[in-house]
């Protein structure tokens, strides 16, 4: 899957930008000083072909002092080519995205077009709860639609088990949604098990190709549930606990991912540099998962990937690249990018200084209309929700 054009309107600092043309392929670098907007680009790339951003509400995404952002995009999978708009609104705060101009559900829309994102922040991956590598496997694993249709309906069931357990007074007011929320549960667990699996046999040996030094990795998924063969009495028994708490204790909500190196946790294990080389090669896993599961390479998108590596961390880095459309955003052009020669330079300043010189949209040929079709409410938070 290959983008390649991309307009905006009034999306965070980035102004009126006409027209950006991807390359086929190849490495695009988004070259620009620290906080000029190279994150935002990335965010709208993200937002066009998700319908969501990873950073906030995407009311937020709306520049300062405008009413509403447009995001155009031309798409190429396969032998199809579609046309994408995502537009909201915030006075009415609206959302409409758009396939070949047709309105689409952003539950559905977001598992159309795989992309893997790294950010600076993923170094924290195994330094922060459980609920950032949920989202890990999640990103990864929605691209299957049985797998998105489950999560969402697990999480809207667990709401409901959660209101019921505050008034029930007796496990059979709540046994129906036990039972439910068991069904959803054994279809994400075996995704998530499968997944590991690719993980667990995998992160040695990139590892080693992306840090040129060895390491044993072992990757297990840790339900959260201890009997999830027979989830449904694990939650029967739990009911007076449950019913004193208020919410359910156990189940995929809970699940964690555990990485060792050498038998040790990496928090302890590895240090910060080498942290960063284990969540790249993760982010590199789950791109060739998605391109096997999904039939199309995803767009490879890195922020920021290069800083605190060493030089010869970099040069390994770029050498592994996996052969799709990535985007890459830094500072500077390191030297060892001007000796490939598949690398285009977009001048993210440039382009800056340009949409701030551009006419206002309130001239209203352009302005993003008022649409009567809205998402659904909550339905971004479920779909990316740890």
């Amino acid at each position: 899957m290959d983008i390649k054009h991309l307009s905006m309107a009034h999306f965070r600092n980035l102004g009126w930008v006409e027209e950006i043309q991807f390359p086929p392929g190849g490495l695009l670098v988004a070259a620009a000083p620290n906080a000029m907007g190279k994150t935002n680009f990335l965010e709208s790339v993200v937002v066009l072909l998700r319908g969501r951003s990873w950073r906030t509400r995407v009311e937020e995404c709306v520049a300062w002092g405008e009413d509403s952002f447009v995001l155009r995009g031309t798409v190429v999978g396969g032998d199809e080519t579609r046309q994408i708009a995502v537009r909201y609104h915030r006075p009415s705060r609206k959302l409409r995205i758009e396939e070949n101009g047709a309105p689409v559900s952003v539950v559905t829309f977001y598992a159309h077009y795989p992309l893997v994102l790294f950010l600076p922040e993923d170094t924290f991956l195994f330094s922060r709860g459980p609920s950032a590598r949920r989202n890990f496997l999640n990103q990864a694993l929605v691209t299957y639609p049985q797998y998105l249709s489950a999560l969402v309906q697990y999480h809207r069931i667990l709401k409901q088990r959660n209101r019921a357990l505050k008034g029930a007074r007796e496990a059979d007011q709540i046994r129906s949604w036990t039972g439910l929320l068991g069904e959803q549960a054994s279809v994400l667990w075996r995704h998530r098990e499968g997944f590991v699996a690719v993980i667990d046999a995998q992160l040695t040996e990139l590892y080693g190709r992306l840090s040129g030094e060895y390491r044993q990795f072992r990757a297990q998924l840790v339900p959260g549930a201890e009997r999830t063969d027979d989830f449904v009495q694990e939650l029967v028994a739990a009911w007076p606990q449950e019913r004193h708490l208020g919410y359910t204790l156990y189940g995929p909500h809970r699940d964690d991912m555990v990485v060792l190196a050498d038998g040790r946790p990496v928090r302890a294990a590895l240090s910060r540099g080498q942290i960063r080389s284990l969540a790249i090669a993760l982010k590199f896993i789950a791109h060739n998962y998605l391109a096997q599961i999904s039939g199309e390479e995803p767009v490879l998108l890195l922020d920021d990937v290069l800083s605190e590596l060493d030089d010869r961390r970099q040069r390994a880095l770029i050498k592994n690249l996996p052969t799709t459309q990535t985007i890459l955003t830094c500072t500077t052009l390191p030297a060892m990018l001007k000796e490939r020669g598949d690398v285009y330079l977009l001048d993210l300043r440039s382009i800056i200084a340009r949409a701030k010189l551009a006419p206002k949209l309130v001239e209203k040929k352009q302005e993003p209309e008022v649409v009567e079709w809205q998402q659904e409410e909550g339905a971004e938070e479920r779909v990316a929700v740890g």
